[in-house]
C-alpha cells in the first residue's frame, strides 16, 4: 500500500499520494498551503470515502477539470443527473451506470479514468487499470470498514467520531496524538489518512463550483 506522504511539493517523492503543493487534484487548503492528491498514476489508485455527498461531486468535477472521464456506479441515477449536466456542459464526459459491466478498463495519461462506486460493485479483487482511480463509498462506522480502509491507498472521511475514529486508528496504526487532529471537525473539514499518516483539511467548494454545482 502506498503511504500518504505529507510535505512541500518540491520535496515530495514522485510516488506521493498527498502533497502540499500546486499539482494534482485539489482537496483543500491547509496551514502549509494547498493539499492535493495524485489519484491518476501509472498504477491504479483506490480511495475509501465516507463523507457528505457534496464531496463526491467535488471529486468528480475536479477530476473532470483534469481531463478525466468520470464513471459513476449508483442505484440512484436521478441524483447524479444534475452533476452530469454540468460536466457535459463544460465539455467533460461522464457515464452513470448501474453495474461495473461498462467501466473503462484503464485510463490514459491525458485521459484518466475516475470511477465512483456507490454500490460496492468494484471489489478488492476487481482488476483496475493504469491511470485509473476508484472512489468507493462506505460506512466508516461498520466493523468491516477496517479492512476496507486497509485495502485502499488512502481514505477521505468526515465526520470522525465514535466507531469511525476507532476504525480509522486501527486501520492505519495512528497514534493518539495523530487522532487528536481528527477531533471536532468543523464546517467543510475532512480527514485524509493512510498508514501512519493523517491530515485535516477544509474541503469547501470554490465560489465557481458552488454556483455551478449547487446553484449558489
Amino acid at each position: 500500500m502506498t503511504e500518504l506522504a505529507l510535505g512541500e511539493a518540491r520535496g515530495a517523492e514522485r510516488t506521493s499520494l498527498v502533497t502540499t503543493g500546486p499539482s494534482g487534484l485539489l482537496i483543500g487548503r491547509g496551514p502549509a498551503g494547498p493539499v492535493t492528491i495524485r489519484p491518476f498514476r501509472p498504477r491504479p489508485t483506490r480511495m475509501f470515502l465516507s463523507a457528505p455527498d457534496y464531496v463526491k461531486w467535488l471529486l468528480a468535477f475536479r477530476a473532470m477539470c483534469l481531463g478525466g472521464h468520470v464513471s459513476v456506479i449508483t442505484a440512484d441515477k436521478a441524483s447524479w443527473l444534475p452533476l452530469a449536466d454540468v460536466v457535459r456542459a463544460c465539455g467533460g464526459t461522464i457515464d452513470i451506470l448501474h453495474s461495473i459491466d461498462n467501466l473503462p478498463g484503464q485510463g490514459r495519461p491525458y485521459r484518466p479514468s475516475l470511477v465512483i462506486d456507490e454500490i460496492g460493485g468494484v471489489t478488492p479483487q476487481t482488476r483496475l487499470g493504469a491511470w485509473q482511480a476508484l472512489v468507493s463509498t462506505h460506512n466508516s462506522a461498520a466493523a468491516k470498514s477496517v479492512n476496507e480502509m486497509r485495502n485502499s491507498d488512502l481514505s477521505l472521511i468526515a465526520p470522525v467520531e465514535g466507531k469511525t475514529a476507532d476504525n480509522l486508528r486501527r486501520a492505519y496504526a495512528l497514534s493518539q496524538q495523530q487522532m487528536k487532529q481528527t477531533n471536532d471537525l468543523e464546517g467543510s473539514e475532512v480527514v485524509l489518512a493512510s498508514v501512519r499518516r493523517v491530515v485535516k483539511v477544509p474541503m469547501p467548494p470554490s465560489p465557481t463550483e458552488y454556483r455551478m454545482l449547487f446553484g449558489g
